[in-house]
């Protein structure tokens, strides 16, 4: 494929060229095949200066498709016999069957691909459409780093099948060197959520916040958790998780006990240089008036605070509670390129009446809407 001109649905569009003027795209599927080129991945991750951001490891996106209906999917970029980039999917499957419709990125665009910063985009543009160029795929949805203009700019104009909607997202919250201060630093009725709800639950004698818990006693929480929370999430998910975690010095596990032992909450993440990242909260859904999530966040905040931890990084999003503090926002932009024919347009129509909120509706929503479900990610 030639990267500075690349044709999509019959027009051309100029792109910047990389270093090399012709890029290959292999695409691998399945945990198996993704694994053998994990050493090459992560060698790329360092040449890339994201060695340290993990929603890009390639193990750690293993583990979030464990147990899901989703086929894990990598486009391996070269040039001649380098590699220059790394985009990583999954494909929709229903029964295990691949429905041809993949997607990219977190909810605030992270967790898509691995290259060099200035070509990042542009690795993105190839790799979907080196998709499109098969037989059986019919769309891609991504969710990507940047403004609008940039990803126009660099992946080809808007299209009857190439769309295109530029938001923006928040959910990085820096810390004060205090908790006191902290819950000055938010608005009252943030504070009330906070540590109103904190002291409320704390009255009743006995609740255990417990700030690192080995994977066993993790374990435990998750299986008393598991079914009891929303989302749900499956058994595989949790044992890939803990897989992980065991392998990983700097991940850790917290969580909130009643005292007659019923577990109320669990959150899960890791830190790296001063800032705590959480990508996991299961709340015990017969706690609601308890506000769980908020009361886990404010022991969550105040522990992290002394540890000196810098900020807080909500993986995928945050929470409405804490999401209007977080600061900067970064634009991030949804895409959806399709390929048209029957089975896309069916898949369309049964995701439109299965599922509202799917990726065929968000690119139409306002900036400020819901998220989609999950088979719109």
């Amino acid at each position: 494929m030639n990267v500075a001109t690349t044709a999509y649905f019959g027009f051309e569009s100029a792109v910047p060229a990389l270093p090399a003027s012709e890029v290959s795209a292999e695409l691998l599927l399945g945990n198996t095949s993704i694994r053998h080129a994990i050493p090459a991945i992560q060698a790329l991750r360092t040449r890339s200066g994201q060695e340290k951001d993990l929603t890009t490891d390639p193990e750690y996106f293993l583990s979030l498709l464990a147990g899901e209906q989703k086929r894990p999917a990598a486009v391996l970029l070269r040039s001649s016999s380098d590699l220059l980039g790394c985009v990583l999917l999954y494909e929709h499957t229903l029964c295990g069957f691949g429905l041809g419709l993949f997607h990219g990125g977190d909810y605030v665009g992270e967790g898509l691909v691995v290259g060099a910063a200035p070509h990042r985009t542009q690795l993105v543009g190839i790799a979907a459409q080196s998709l499109l160029e098969r037989w059986r795929i019919h769309g891609v949805s991504l969710s990507m780093k940047g403004t609008k203009e940039e990803c126009v700019a660099r992946m080809g104009p808007e299209s009857e099948h190439r769309s295109f909607a530029g938001k923006s997202v928040q959910h990085k919250l820096p810390l004060e060197p205090t908790y006191s201060g902290m819950l000055s630093s938010l608005g009252p009725r943030t504070r009330r959520s906070l540590a109103g709800k904190r002291e409320h639950l704390e009255k009743d004698p006995g609740v255990t916040f417990l700030c690192d818990l080995s994977v066993e006693v993790a374990r435990e929480a998750i299986e008393a958790l598991r079914t009891v929370s929303e989302p749900t999430r499956s058994r595989p998910f949790f044992q890939a998780r803990l897989a992980l975690q065991l392998r990983r010095s700097n991940f850790f596990s917290m969580a909130l006990r009643h005292p007659n032992g019923t577990w109320l909450s669990l959150l899960m993440g890791w830190r790296i240089d001063g800032v705590t990242y959480i990508d996991i909260q299961l709340n015990h859904s017969q706690f609601k008036k308890e506000s769980l999530s908020a009361v886990m966040r404010a022991f969550m905040i105040e522990h992290e605070i002394g540890r000196q931890q810098r900020a807080l990084n909500f993986v995928g999003g945050s929470s409405l509670l804490l999401r209007r503090y977080c600061r900067p926002p970064e634009p991030y932009t949804d895409a959806f390129l399709r390929r048209p024919c029957l089975r896309g347009r069916l898949l369309a129509a049964l995701a439109a009446w299965v599922r509202p909120g799917s990726v065929y509706e968000r690119l139409e929503a306002p900036a400020d809407a819901a998220r989609p479900t999950e088979i719109g990610a």
